[in-house]
């Protein structure tokens, strides 16, 4: 009997991997046995060779399976296999017996942006405790609408590849962002492929995906903004975005607006902006509605919001206070050392390496959402005359 694969949302090959890896649990195909050979599975599912290829590489690439030129494919015993529950968790040490196993960092503009280097160094640090390997999939396209596509096929080269998991951060600031990344997300979904997203879920809260999460509280993070100015005795807190941005974002605002409702002042609509910092008309108009202690969605924003008030003539702390967010290598040494909330990059680095060895030893438990604390870094640029409050050291 011949089994027609219909076109639905798993990917043929995949439908042909899932069956065979299910026989093999199941004991349909023992250990040392001979798989039919590739005419033969041709026939079987009623699709093309190449097809089957590709099922019994991934079959291959995940030790399931031998392949032996001219002889055919084999299944391989139990203990040869790279990743099991059991091998994951021996003598209580998840990872430890991890081997031949491939981990891709799927990171927008990785190389270019600045906060996830450390983190991504710290996941290639523990491949050596774990016994993994990381692949870089670096994008050549840093700026316009070519990086949804070169992200995309940064993806398929992962899936390709057959990858063992996937370290996500979504695609952000293009109109392309959320379409991409449901794209993305539908390929990775199909492909069975073990996902942990770092800083940001593709979806905006609050909605959740299936996904595991590792990142700051983001929630927590935007109320203490917030509450540092109303601390100085500020009446007035102003929070500022660029257009397509993270979901991080929308959390640290709902965290900003929470603090501004405890402190008893509504947040009205004229205390939000989402606009380009470098755009003086836009910054011009800012500034004329009356914002003076400004929150910005992270410190490029902050960065690129001060030069641009700087060159209206507005000064930074005297006039205008500003604060940001990742605590980036510029923010300590700019001119006017700038406020921020510093990421604990190696702790986030630690925590995603444990949730992704976790997700493969439990493939079937709910979605976690794991949590650091950001500290918050005073220096100049946030502080209101004349307050001079407990600056960094």
């Amino acid at each position: 009997m011949s089994i027609h694969i219909m076109n639905g949302p798993k990917s043929k090959y995949q439908t042909i991997y899932d069956d065979i890896k299910s026989r093999i649990s199941s004991g349909e195909y023992l250990p040392g046995a001979q798989l039919p050979t590739e005419v033969e599975l041709v026939k079987h599912y009623e699709v093309s060779r190449p097809t089957v290829n590709k099922a019994l590489s991934m079959l291959q690439h995940h030790g399931l399976i031998r392949r032996r030129s001219g002889a055919g494919s084999f299944v391989s015993a139990p203990q040869d296999r790279p990743y099991t529950a059991e091998k994951l968790s021996d003598n209580g040490q998840p990872g430890t017996a991890i081997d031949h196993t491939y981990f891709g960092l799927l990171i927008p503009m990785l190389g270019v942006t600045e906060i996830f280097e450390p983190i991504c160094a710290r996941i290639a640090q523990q491949s050596h405790a774990h016994n993994f390997h990381v692949l870089w999939g670096d994008s050549a396209a840093h700026s316009g609408s070519n990086i949804a596509a070169d992200f995309e096929r940064t993806c398929m080269r992962y899936i390709d590849r057959g990858l063992d998991g996937i370290f996500f951060v979504p695609l952000e600031l293009t109109p392309e962002s959320e379409v991409t990344n449901a794209r993305i997300v539908a390929r990775l979904r199909d492909a069975h492929i073990p996902v942990v997203m770092l800083d940001a879920d593709y979806l905006r809260f609050p909605e959740r995906s299936e996904f595991d999460l590792v990142g700051i509280d983001n929630v927590r993070a935007g109320y203490l903004a917030a509450q540092h100015y109303l601390e100085q005795g500020a009446k007035r807190v102003d929070y500022l975005q660029k257009p397509y941005s993270a979901c991080t974002v929308t959390l640290r605002e709902r965290g900003f607006r929470m603090a501004l409702e405890d402190a008893g002042i509504a947040s009205q609509p004229e205390y939000f902006h989402t606009g380009d910092p470098s755009d003086r008309e836009f910054v011009a108009d800012l500034l004329q509605k009356g914002a003076t202690e400004i929150v910005c969605a992270n410190d490029v924003t902050a960065a690129e919001f001060m030069l641009t008030a700087d060159s209206l003539a507005t000064k930074v702390p005297s006039d205008i206070r500003v604060l940001g967010f990742d605590d980036v290598k510029y923010a300590r040494f700019a001119r006017i050392p700038l406020t921020t909330f510093r990421q604990p990059c190696a702790e986030l680095g630690d925590l995603a390496v444990e949730t992704m060895l976790s997700r493969i030893r439990e493939p079937d438990r709910p979605p976690i959402t794991v949590s650091a604390q950001a500290d918050l870094i005073v220096r100049h640029s946030s502080l209101m005359p004349p307050h001079k409050g407990a600056l960094e050291q």
